[in-house]
Formats: structure tokens, sequence, C-alpha cells
């Protein structure tokens, strides 16, 4: 038998030699014909200029903007063919590069599942003519829709994802302190692909190549069941977007300009959001008596109030030929597939936003709040001031978090940010005590919400045909709260469509506002039927949720539309009362539990092991009681305790203190000089393994001793640093200089590239010296630390004191590992 699958496979090899010799001849062919006439198109612009006698400086354009193409596209191809490599050959390229090791690597508590790979691999076939109907029949028609009117004939004309498969880099599994029915996975999807996917759009071809992918997709399986196939269904979904890039091909290739690529990029990267990233799912039923519904709508976890206040120290992006300058700042703020952009404050780089976001938040636990500045250019890309993160897990574990974080990827700046988790409370009496809690906090009604709306969208009965031709109508639904409005999708030729959608508002307040809808007909635009709800008899229903047929105001005495409608009082107090009806309140005290709940139903009974216990304090410090390393918490309703940490969560410890005095790091010892009398520095440390970077952020120094010789009794401070064992140019970091100054405060961030396995043996030495002129006699040297980083945790950032000695009195210091952020 094995010797005649050797033998079909050789026969199969050679009759496929000459196919592929024949496709590499004509891509030759092709690669020759496109470098010809794009030398002969510089050859024509060159003699151009001079005929016309147009001015050089076009050339010059023409030069720098070939150059700076040139060169990206060495990079990104450089990139793709490492990550190509992992791709055929993981255990080989990981010998080679030690900085793209796979999270199972540095995370004990993520396995290498190698036995999945394999299976994709013997699927990967299978899969590719399931994408190839996914794109023709389902994307294809939302790039078309996203496109202006001009290009609405685009249309996929080749779709091959080529021979390499996505590959799992690492798999981590939650199976205890979880609902007894459903198990959580989070999978490193790192897909480098080999494929050619080409496009027809307005008479032009053009096409996509080497795409990659690389993000944590979250897979919940819910619920287990007693029969095969054991499991009732699937929800699959990214926690946040993932990374994703790609090669242009044919005509797009010669016009890959920041424009065009941008805006091609920024499609592809949304239609992927509004697929598979959160609140966006893909749901899967696995058993047939498993409804469906609590598959597709889950109950959202809480909401999420952001205030973006200020920022200061940004950067001078627009530089002025006098060396002043300022810039147009303005902040980008994600969650998930959810983004909002504050106002462009002109000619500032301490601006003042005072805007407020509110997020829905599915799965808090491996989600992050990520804040972006850009520098505002009108007509030109903008330019990035930095950025920050913060993992929402920990504003839940908090309450509130009140910060200046300092921004990422720039030499200064930092953000001011305030944010507030909210609950999902059930009870209609939450709502005035919301109210009365704004006011007095002084927030601005008019920006914030006091409840959720959320709209199962489910069909519609006896919808009237056309007057005339008697044709049943093309369905869709308009919904209505105040100034937003939403749209369902259209269902064709049809009395009683199925929508089976979900929408959510943001309601100001529930006591005045009603939820309009309006089915109309697409091939018309006219309203074939129209009703409206009432949230105010929707907060008074039985646990403030309306299941039930609505009639519709139709010619058809008997049109109804079928919909699911509950409501939610957001609210930051966890009131155990309510919270223990919505299965929200996850640990009751050993005393108080009396009882357990029915296993099928899936709870938790307390007092059986894996239950937690929660102080009485819990409930009103907003915490909800979680402690470190559970895993992510329920939505309301449906689920009881859920997993805490995911890969993503645990490698990047997002939450960054000010630096007015971190939590972490105790009150500034204003009255210690140190051990040598010398002072002390406050510097933060972390490490971002997706990102193989050690961060460190110089905060301050207090009591800082006088410089020997300094005229005035002062000194003029500034911090240089080396990781050791190097002490070249490239590891030398630097801080400016603060005059005149025996407490002064720099705040200022600075970044080293380090693998895992470097950490371990790399220290930091950080000196404090004295700016001095060449022919002063001052003190240079005013104190110095040695910082091992072995202890250093991937999972958290550490905020420390150290005492300053003197150079001969060097010694090694280790960072504190209990001290949380």
């Amino acid at each position: 038998m094995s010797s005649q699958r050797q033998e079909t496979a050789a026969a199969s090899k050679s009759s496929s030699a000459p196919q592929r010799k024949a496709v590499v001849e004509d891509t030759l062919l092709l690669n020759s014909v496109q470098s010809y006439f794009k030398k002969a198109a510089v050859v024509l612009a060159v003699w151009a200029t001079g005929y016309f006698k147009f001015s050089p400086s076009w050339l010059l354009l023409g030069l720098v903007v070939y150059v700076w193409k040139e060169k990206k596209q060495a990079a990104k191809k450089n990139s793709i063919a490492i990550a190509q490599e992992i791709a055929r050959d993981e255990k080989g390229v990981i010998l080679a590069r030690v900085e793209d090791l796979p999270a199972w690597v540095y995370f004990p508590d993520v396995e290498r599942a190698e036995w999945v790979n394999k299976m994709i691999d013997q699927l990967w076939p299978y899969i590719g003519v399931y994408v190839r109907k996914l794109l023709q029949e389902s994307i294809e028609p939302k790039i078309r829709a996203s496109l202006p009117a001009s290009l609405s004939n685009f249309r996929f004309t080749t779709i091959d994802l080529g021979d390499i498969p996505p590959r799992i880099g690492g798999v981590k599994v939650y199976t205890s302190e979880v609902r007894r029915d459903e198990i959580y996975m989070d999978m490193e999807i790192n897909y480098a692909s080999d494929c050619d996917i080409a496009m027809y759009v307005k008479g032009m071809n053009f096409g996509i190549k080497d795409f990659t992918l690389r993000g944590t997709m979250r897979i919940i399986f819910r619920p287990l069941i007693t029969k095969v196939p054991l499991i009732g269904g699937m929800n699959v979904f990214f926690l946040n977007p993932p990374e994703v890039d790609f090669n242009l091909t044919s005509l797009a290739n010669a016009f890959d300009l920041p424009g065009l690529s941008d805006m091609l990029h920024t499609i592809v990267q949304e239609q992927i959001s509004n697929i598979m990233v959160l609140p966006n799912r893909i749901p899967i039923q696995m058993a047939s008596d498993v409804d469906i519904k609590k598959l597709r709508y889950p109950m959202p976890q809480g909401v999420l109030r952001v205030h973006v206040l200020e920022a200061r120290d940004l950067k001078k992006a627009d530089i002025s030929i006098t060396g002043k300058g300022k810039s147009d700042p303005y902040a980008i703020v994600t969650v998930g597939a959810q983004t909002f952009k504050t106002k462009v404050i002109d000619d500032n780089v301490d601006p003042v936003w005072n805007e407020v976001f509110e997020y829905i938040i599915d799965e808090r636990d491996g989600q992050f709040l990520k804040l972006a500045l850009n520098d505002k250019d009108p007509g030109n890309k903008d330019d990035p001031l930095g950025s920050t993160t913060v993992d929402i897990s920990t504003i839940f574990e908090k309450g509130t978090v009140d910060e200046w974080l300092p921004l990422e990827d720039v030499k200064k700046g930092m953000v001011h940010v305030r944010a507030t988790w909210l609950y999902l409370a059930n009870d209609p009496l939450e709502l005035d005590r919301v109210v009365v809690k704004v006011r007095e906090e002084g927030i601005d009604e008019d920006s914030v919400h006091s409840a959720l709306l959320v709209v199962n969208l489910d069909s519609a009965l006896d919808l009237p045909r056309g007057k005339k031709t008697l044709l049943e109508p093309s369905p869709y639904v308009v919904l209505t709260l105040g100034q937003t409005t939403k749209e369902s999708k259209v269902r064709n030729a049809t009395t009683e469509p199925r929508w089976e959608e979900n929408f959510r508002f943001f309601v100001a307040n529930p006591n005045h506002q009603n939820l309009d809808i309006e089915v109309r007909d697409s091939k018309t635009k006219k309203t074939i039927g129209e009703t409206t709800i009432r949230l105010k008899e929707v907060m008074g229903a039985e646990d403030m949720v309306q299941d039930q047929k609505f009639p519709l105001k139709t010619e058809e005495p008997n049109s109804s539309i079928y919909m699911t409608v509950g409501l939610r009082v957001l609210t930051p107090e966890a009131n155990p009362e309510w919270m223990e009806n919505e299965n929200l309140l996850k640990d009751k005290p050993a005393d108080e539990t009396e009882s357990s709940v029915d296993t099928p139903s899936g709870e938790v009974d307390a007092k059986k092991p894996g239950a937690q216990t929660v102080p009485p304090s819990a409930a009103s410090s907003g915490g909800a009681g979680k402690k470190e390393g559970s895993p992510p918490s329920s939505s309301p309703r449906e689920e009881l305790i859920k997993p805490a940490s995911s890969p993503a969560s645990e490698s990047e410890v997002r939450q960054r203190k000010s630096a007015a005095g971190p939590p972490g790091a105790g009150p500034a010892p204003v009255d210690d000089d140190g051990e040598f009398n010398l002072g002390r520095i406050q510097m933060t440390f972390r490490y971002s393994p997706p990102r193989q970077q050690l961060v460190i952020v110089i905060h301050k120094i207090v009591n800082l001793k006088p410089a020997e010789g300094d005229s005035k009794g002062l000194a003029d401070p500034y911090i240089k640093m080396y990781l050791l064992p190097d002490r070249e140019s490239k590891s030398k970091r630097k801080t400016k200089v603060i005059e005149n100054n025996l407490n002064p405060v720099f705040d200022e961030t600075f970044e080293y590239p380090v693998s895992p396995a470097e950490l371990q043996t790399r220290s930091l030495e950080v000196s404090v010296r004295n700016d001095i002129g060449m022919f002063s006699s001052s003190q240079k040297l005013l104190g110095m630390v040695l910082v091992e980083l072995a202890a250093l945790d991937a999972s958290r950032a550490v905020t420390q004191w150290f005492d300053l000695v003197p150079q001969e009195s060097i010694r090694s210091v280790q960072l504190e590992t209990q001290t949380e952020v």
C-alpha cells in the first residue's frame, strides 16, 4: 500500500512539474515586462521634464517617492519571508531567531499544539473552498458597499490561499473556575500565506499576495451537553483587531502609494473587524436542540466609560524654519472594533479635550483600551505622537482608573485618562441613584448615558404585498432611538423575513425616550409597517425584558414583528442583590451561602471546590471580588465565573501608573536621603513580550545631594543609562537636563529591544550626572544604581524607589516582584 502511495505521489509530482515550470516562466516574463515599462516610464519622465521645461523639483519629488516605495517594499518582503519560514519550519527558525519565540516558549500555561497544526495542514484545501465562498458571497458585497459608486463593479477574479496554512503558536485552555457547562480557549494565530487573490474594478485588475495575519482568537465552547457531540455550540472571535499586512500585485503594485495602500489596508482591517472582532463574533450551532439565540446574542458584561481629559508635553510634529513648532493633536480611542476620535486642538502640545466615550464590553479579560495620539496634517498622512494601552480587566478590578499615562514609541508626552467600569443592572430603582451620582460628580449629563438597550431582531409575519403588482416586498428594518439610527439587512422577496440580528443603543433617559421601528421595502424605499416601543414600559417589565410579537401598523391587520428588547441601567456600583439575580455576584461569603444552584443550568455551588470567597467590601469597591489569576468573568444572566487572564493579558501589563506616585511604589520618601545620603530615584520597569521591548520610565529624584563645587549649592542633573553588558552607543540612553534642581522630575520613557531569554542575563546601570561646562571643576557623578532584571515579571509592571550609591559602593539591586500595577 505504501509503495502504491509513493508511486502515485511520484506520478502526480512528475505530471505537475511541467505546469509549475510554465507558471515560473510566465511569472519571469511578466516581471521582465513590468520592469521594462517601469524603466521606460522613468526615461519618458526625464525626457518630458526637459522637453516641456518643467521644474526639476518634479523629478526630485518622484525620486523621493520611488526611494520610499522601494525601501518600504524591501522591509515588507523581509518580514513576510521570515513569517513564511516560521510557517514552514518553526523549529529551525526559532533556533535561528530567538526574538521570534512563540508564546508557548516563555508562558508556562500556554501550550504548544502541534497536533492542531497537522490537522489544519490536512484540512487546508477544504478550508480554501470555504473561504472562497465566504469572500465571494459575504465579503465582496460589503466591500462594494464601502467603495464609492464609481467603483461598485468590484469583484474577486482569483482566490487562491496558497500552500502555507495558518499556524497555531500557542493554546491556552480554561477549565477551572469557569462554569461547568463551558470551556474557554485562546489561540495565537500566525498566518503568513503565499496566497494570490486577484480583483477587478472599473476595467483594472489588481491583487493581493503574501497576506499576513497575527492575533489572539478566543473560542468559547458552550453549552456542554450529555450527548454527542458533547458541545452544543461555539463562539469564535478576536478579542482585539489582529495585525494585518499584505503586498499588492499587478496594476495596484505600480501605484502602491501611501493613500491607496492605506485605504486598502483600512478596508481589509474593517471587514475583518466587522466579522470577527468583538462585539462581532461567529456563532456555530453544533447540536440541534441548543438555542442559537444564546450563542448569537450574549448579554454584554458591562460598559466602559472613558474620559479623555488632556495631554501634556507632546512632541512638536510641525517644526518651523525657526526651530519652533506645535502640533495639532487629536486622540483615537479604540476597544476591539469600536473606535472614537476626539476633536483636533490646533497649535498646542498641551491639549485639553475633556471628551467622554462609552464602549460596550463583551469580554473584559484579554481586551485593551488603546489611545493613539496623532498630529493632524490636512492633505498628508497624520504624524503619530505616541500611544498607550490599558488592560480593561484592571479597570474592572479597580472600578475607576484616573491616571497620567506615558506615551510609548516617543521620547516624551503623557495623556490623562479617567476610565470607569459600569455594571448592567436590572433594577429600575438604580436609575434614580445613577442620575443623582452623575450630578454629584459634576459630569455633563448630555455627554453620558444612563442605560443600555439591547434589541434582538428576529422576524416579521404577514407583511403586506404591493398594492398593484402584488409582489412580495424585500423588507429591511430601520431602528431609531434619539439621534441614532441603525438598519438591518435586506431579505429579498418575502412577507415573512427572518433577520436574526442584534442591535444595541445607549439611552440617555428611559423615562422619556422611545424606540421607533420602521419596516421598509428596499425596492420602493417606502414604509410598509411601523411601531413604537416605549422604554418606560420595558423598564417596568419583568427583568426589564420584553420578549414578544409587536403589532405593526400596516395594511394587513395581522402584521407583526418579533423582537426581544432588554434594558439595563449603567451603574458604577456593584449591588449584591441584583448581581445575584443576574449571576454576576461571583462569590458570596461562606456564612451567607446556604444552597447551591442546579448543576444543569451551569451555575456553581459556592460550597464546592473551585468556589471563591470575597470580602464584604468587594461589592462596594466595584471590583466584584475578582482574584488575580481567575478566568474571565461572565456576561449577565447567563454566566457566573469566567477566565480572568489570557495570553494577551498575561503577556503584557498595559496599565501604568502616573509619575506622581503609583500605588505600587508607595509614597515618595521626601524625608529619606537614602543609604548614602545621596537621594533616591523612582523608576518603572515593564516588559512587553509581544513587542519584545523593555520599557523604562524615569519618574523623578528626591533629596539629591548638591554637586560639590557648584556655586549655587545645587546641581544640573540628568540621567544616563546602559543596558549591561553592552556599553556601546546603541545601549546608551539619556534624559534631558534639569537645571538648578535637587528634586528633578523627568517623566521620560525609554525602550530597549530585548528577547525574553536575554532579559534574564541583563542589568541596567543608571547614573545620575551633573551637567557641567568644559572648564568647570564641579562634581560630575552624583550617584548610581545597578538594577538586576532577571526577576522582572512579564505579566506586571514594577514601580520602585532606589537608593543612589557612590560608584565605589555600587552593587546589584533586585526588583520587587510583589509590586502590582
